[in-house]
Protein backbone atom coordinates (compact mmCIF):
# COMPACT_ATOMS: atom_id res chain seq x y z
CA UNK A 1 0.00 0.00 0.00
CA UNK A 2 1.30 3.46 -0.82
CA UNK A 3 2.40 5.50 2.17
CA UNK A 4 1.86 9.26 1.96
CA UNK A 5 4.33 10.86 4.37
CA UNK A 6 3.65 14.41 3.21
CA UNK A 7 1.75 16.00 0.34
CA UNK A 8 3.67 15.25 -2.87
CA UNK A 9 5.95 12.69 -1.18
CA UNK A 10 4.80 9.13 -1.66
CA UNK A 11 6.88 6.05 -0.94
CA UNK A 12 6.19 2.34 -1.25
CA UNK A 13 8.08 0.59 1.55
CA UNK A 14 8.60 -3.16 1.53
CA UNK A 15 6.94 -3.51 4.95
CA UNK A 16 4.99 -1.09 7.14
CA UNK A 17 3.76 -1.42 10.73
CA UNK A 18 0.97 0.86 11.95
CA UNK A 19 0.54 1.01 15.73
CA UNK A 20 -3.01 0.64 17.06
CA UNK A 21 -3.02 4.26 18.22
CA UNK A 22 -2.16 5.35 14.65
CA UNK A 23 -5.19 3.74 13.00
CA UNK A 24 -6.46 7.15 11.85
CA UNK A 25 -3.58 7.49 9.35
CA UNK A 26 -4.83 4.54 7.29
CA UNK A 27 -6.84 5.97 4.41
CA UNK A 28 -8.82 4.23 1.66
CA UNK A 29 -5.97 4.13 -0.83
CA UNK A 30 -2.88 5.15 1.17
CA UNK A 31 -1.38 5.56 4.60
CA UNK A 32 -1.54 9.30 5.26
CA UNK A 33 1.25 9.98 7.73
CA UNK A 34 4.35 8.43 9.23
CA UNK A 35 3.90 4.80 10.28
CA UNK A 36 5.58 3.54 13.46
CA UNK A 37 7.92 1.22 11.55
CA UNK A 38 9.15 0.85 7.98
CA UNK A 39 11.32 -1.99 6.66
CA UNK A 40 13.20 -1.76 3.38
CA UNK A 41 14.85 -4.81 1.80
CA UNK A 42 17.94 -3.74 -0.12
CA UNK A 43 18.22 -4.93 -3.71
CA UNK A 44 21.12 -4.55 -6.13
CA UNK A 45 19.60 -1.40 -7.63
CA UNK A 46 18.42 0.22 -4.38
CA UNK A 47 21.53 0.31 -2.18
CA UNK A 48 22.08 4.10 -2.12
CA UNK A 49 18.35 4.78 -2.06
CA UNK A 50 17.67 2.50 0.94
CA UNK A 51 20.82 3.25 2.96
CA UNK A 52 20.93 7.02 2.38
CA UNK A 53 17.95 8.65 0.66
CA UNK A 54 15.10 6.74 2.28
CA UNK A 55 16.81 6.86 5.67
CA UNK A 56 16.99 10.66 5.42
CA UNK A 57 13.40 10.89 4.16
CA UNK A 58 11.93 8.66 6.86
CA UNK A 59 13.92 10.49 9.52
CA UNK A 60 12.66 13.86 8.26
CA UNK A 61 9.02 12.73 8.13
CA UNK A 62 9.06 11.19 11.61
CA UNK A 63 8.97 7.43 11.02
CA UNK A 64 9.74 6.16 14.52
CA UNK A 65 11.76 3.09 13.49
CA UNK A 66 13.48 2.19 10.20
CA UNK A 67 14.94 -1.22 9.39
CA UNK A 68 17.36 -1.82 6.54
CA UNK A 69 17.48 -5.51 5.63
CA UNK A 70 20.39 -6.28 3.31
CA UNK A 71 20.20 -9.92 2.08
CA UNK A 72 23.34 -9.71 -0.07
CA UNK A 73 25.48 -8.84 2.95
CA UNK A 74 23.25 -10.60 5.51
CA UNK A 75 23.00 -7.46 7.64
CA UNK A 76 20.08 -5.82 9.43
CA UNK A 77 20.29 -2.25 10.74
CA UNK A 78 17.63 -0.76 13.01
CA UNK A 79 17.38 3.00 13.46
CA UNK A 80 15.10 4.58 16.09
CA UNK A 81 14.13 8.25 15.92
CA UNK A 82 15.57 10.35 18.76
CA UNK A 83 15.30 14.14 18.72
CA UNK A 84 14.62 14.12 14.98
CA UNK A 85 17.65 11.95 14.12
CA UNK A 86 18.27 8.25 13.51
CA UNK A 87 21.02 6.87 15.73
CA UNK A 88 21.68 3.17 15.23
CA UNK A 89 19.58 1.24 17.77
CA UNK A 90 20.40 -2.35 16.86
CA UNK A 91 22.41 -4.15 14.21
CA UNK A 92 23.29 -7.71 13.41
CA UNK A 93 25.57 -9.69 11.16
CA UNK A 94 25.87 -13.45 10.77
CA UNK A 95 24.03 -15.13 13.71
CA UNK A 96 23.40 -12.12 15.91
CA UNK A 97 20.10 -10.95 17.33
CA UNK A 98 18.39 -7.76 16.16
CA UNK A 99 15.78 -5.98 18.30
CA UNK A 100 12.94 -3.53 17.80
CA UNK A 101 12.07 -0.53 19.95
CA UNK A 102 8.59 -0.04 18.46
CA UNK A 103 7.60 -3.70 18.84
CA UNK A 104 8.34 -4.15 22.54
CA UNK A 105 10.00 -7.48 23.25
CA UNK A 106 10.44 -8.39 19.58
CA UNK A 107 13.79 -9.78 18.57
CA UNK A 108 14.90 -12.10 15.83
CA UNK A 109 18.01 -14.02 14.87
CA UNK A 110 19.60 -13.30 11.50
CA UNK A 111 19.54 -17.02 10.74
CA UNK A 112 15.72 -16.79 10.76
CA UNK A 113 15.68 -13.74 8.50
CA UNK A 114 18.12 -15.06 5.92
CA UNK A 115 17.26 -18.77 6.04
CA UNK A 116 17.06 -20.39 2.62
CA UNK A 117 14.13 -22.54 1.63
Amino acid sequence: MSTLLKVKYVCQPDLVFIAKEQAQIVGESAIEGAPALIVEVVSKGSVARDYIEKKEDYERFGVQEYWIVDPRNEVVLVYVLENGKYPLFSSAEEQNIVRSSVLAGFETNLKEIFAEG
